[in-house]
């Protein structure tokens, strides 16, 4: 295996994290084992991953537990799929009968325990639910420890969900207007607000694209990429669908909610 064509193939500003997931992949092969990442990636990363490793014999798979999940768990191995992963799936209920929660507050919180966002997968929320798919390592830590959301007493559980049905994530569509492509543009139409008031935004680093850092106002971004824009949410873009008179782009968006 070459170390340095896999890191120069894959498009990611971690190298760190790029570097470790190779050495995963080296594991895999030399000892004939179904290797995991430590941690979730996003889509950007695993898809480059399964690209290059069409070049290697170990085969690459990833999981998020969610069906079309953004953050997976990839793993390494010369057979076939592994069919468990070590993610754990845990319910996050709000035991508060006047106050709701939103999906910020439940990330927050279980950030707020010391845990670093890569050891978080998706969270999709329901009702007054969070569910949440978190490396098994650290799900116990979680349960004893996570007691109140923005004053709201909660309660976590472990879910099994290979037995019950677990939500799908729900998006809000909605058709933007934007003068371009570019990040600025796009930010701008997106949260409503100036240009100027856009590239303060990306320029505070509260902008990230397909969950990495930009601070590139005049980065150009595409069909399926993922906006994270802290204060507002998370949107993926999906497609122009027309122009207008005065030749802006109508863009179709879906926002996470």
């Amino acid at each position: 295996m070459d170390k340095n064509y896999f890191l120069n193939s894959i498009s990611c500003e971690d190298k760190n994290l790029i570097s470790g997931i190779f050495n995963k992949m080296q594991i895999a092969e030399k000892t004939n084992k179904v290797i995991f990442t430590n941690e979730f990636v996003s889509p950007h990363v695993w898809n480059q991953i399964f690209t290059v490793c069409e070049n290697y014999k170990v085969k690459s798979f990833a999981n998020g537990i969610f069906e079309d999940a953004d953050r997976r768990m990839v793993s390494f191995s010369s057979f076939e799929q592994p069919t468990a992963y070590p993610i754990t799936l845990l319910k996050i209920s709000n035991k508060s009968k006047f106050s709701s929660l939103e999906h910020k507050d439940y990330l927050g919180a279980i950030m707020s325990l010391g845990i670093k966002r890569e050891k978080l997968g998706d969270l999709v929320t329901e009702d007054k639910a969070c569910y949440a798919t978190v490396c098994s390592e650290i799900s116990n830590y979680i349960i004893t420890n996570l007691s109140s959301i923005s004053n709201c007493p909660c309660e976590v559980q472990e879910q099994d969900y290979n037995l019950q049905d677990i939500p799908k994530r729900k998006f809000q569509q909605k058709v933007i207007i934007s003068t371009s492509l570019r990040l600025d543009g796009m930010v701008s139409a997106i949260c409503n607000i100036s240009r100027n008031n856009s590239v303060e935004l990306i320029a505070s680093g509260k902008i990230l694209v397909n969950y990495f850092q930009c601070l590139k106002k005049d980065k150009v971004v595409k069909a399926n990429d993922t906006l994270t824009i802290r204060g507002y949410g998370k949107f993926k873009i999906c497609d122009i669908v027309g122009t207008t008179q005065k030749d802006r782009l109508k863009v179709a968006i879906k926002q996470y909610i």
